[in-house]
């Protein structure tokens, strides 16, 4: 069995958003009680992190990001580069256990959409659980 849903997002520059508790809805509602929960984004200037949702941790991935790629440096690609390049070391997808109709994720662990491109954004993320 395939059931596929999407979690509609408005984002800001630089905003997380835990989508855990979302992502468990969609599995939810597909009535799937074994099998695997893919998460996706189409997209390439934000991503996913599964992590643990710590503020202070939080604030230490900034500072990361920051330093990976920085905000004020001259790309060639000018208008939102380090954007791309952030969105490329996160992640577009994960992928999670289903078992027992729940997510098979570990005590602290939380799945966080991460924006970086430059402005406001409509976000799309979407759920494919496939399993029994």
């Amino acid at each position: 069995m395939l059931y596929r849903d999407l979690i509609k997002l408005e984002t800001e520059p630089g905003k997380r958003i835990d989508i855990t508790k979302d992502v468990e809805n969609v599995v939810k509602k597909s009535n799937i009680k074994e099998g695997l929960c893919n998460v996706f984004f189409p997209g390439t200037t934000a991503g996913l992190i599964l992590n643990e949702n710590d503020i202070m941790l939080m604030n230490d991935f900034e500072r990361f990001f920051e330093s990976f790629s920085p905000q004020n440096r001259l790309y060639q690609h000018a208008e939102n580069a380090y954007s791309h390049i952030r969105g490329s070391v996160a992640k577009c997808e994960v992928t999670i256990p289903v078992s027992n109709g729940k997510l098979i994720l570990g005590e602290w662990q939380n799945i966080i959409f991460w924006e970086f491109d430059t402005r406001d954004r409509s976000r799309t993320i979407v759920i494919t659980i496939s399993g029994k």
